[in-house]
């Protein structure tokens, strides 16, 4: 009977043991966590603003403010992304106004830099 007792209580320590372990790991993985969040915010925090947090139980990482939307093309902010912008679909849809084959070869006036006659049926004598 005794052993079974000295038994017990050596397994009941192990568990107690185990636990304290399991509260101390959980306790490294919110830090880690923290951490995580505000390193993905920009914030870059250190073991003493970790314990700050803790010990008057703020959470720094849940107070920055969210990340505005802004459209560089239309100069607007909180109505679109950039990526979003309705100006900048229309410009995709866009054809090109020259409705000739890829590979011709177009007339373009070096004098004048516009396409539509060669440089030696240039109407212009001044050289730019």
């Amino acid at each position: 009977m005794v052993e079974v007792q000295m038994e017990n209580e050596s397994l009941q320590n192990q568990v107690e043991f185990l636990n304290t372990v399991i509260v101390d790991l959980q306790r490294k993985n919110e830090r880690v966590g923290k951490r995580l969040s505000a390193m993905e915010q920009g914030v870059i925090l250190d073991e003493s603003d970790l314990q700050l947090m803790e010990d008057i139980g703020e959470d720094f990482t849940q107070t920055a403010p969210p990340e505005r939307l802004f459209c560089d093309i239309c100069d607007v902010f909180d109505e679109h992304d950039t990526a979003d912008c309705p100006q900048q679909a229309m410009e995709e849809e866009i054809e090109s106004s020259h409705h000739g084959q890829r590979r011709e070869e177009r007339p373009y006036c070096d004098n004048c830099e516009v396409f539509g006659h060669w440089t030696d049926d240039c109407d212009d004598n001044e050289t730019f």
